[in-house]
């Protein structure tokens, strides 16, 4: 059950990180095109946020799934940049 609920803590939060760079993506590179997707990808990045910290919260009660979260937080958006930057890298070089 524990394990359940932590799962579904992670895939909101890779959800939520995921949103969060589409927002971000498309104010940048589509400024004023694309007013209502930002809007809807930044609802989606805190709704997912806030239901995955609810679920670790639930499942390791507050201090840890607090800790855990911030953790899984840190670590899906800094997994997210270097695949950026990588992937940016390749694709000046190409």
């Amino acid at each position: 059950m524990i394990m359940s609920v932590i799962l579904a803590g992670v895939i909101f939060c890779a959800a939520s990180v995921y949103c969060f760079y589409r927002a971000n993506y498309c104010a940048c590179n589509q400024a004023g095109h694309c007013d209502n997707p930002v809007n809807q990808f930044w609802l989606a990045a805190i709704s997912n946020a806030v239901i995955s910290l609810l679920l670790f919260c639930l499942a390791l009660h507050v201090e840890l799934g607090t800790l855990l979260w911030l953790t899984m937080m840190c670590g899906s958006a800094l997994a997210t940049v270097i695949y950026l930057k990588q992937r940016t890298k390749h694709s000046l070089l190409s």
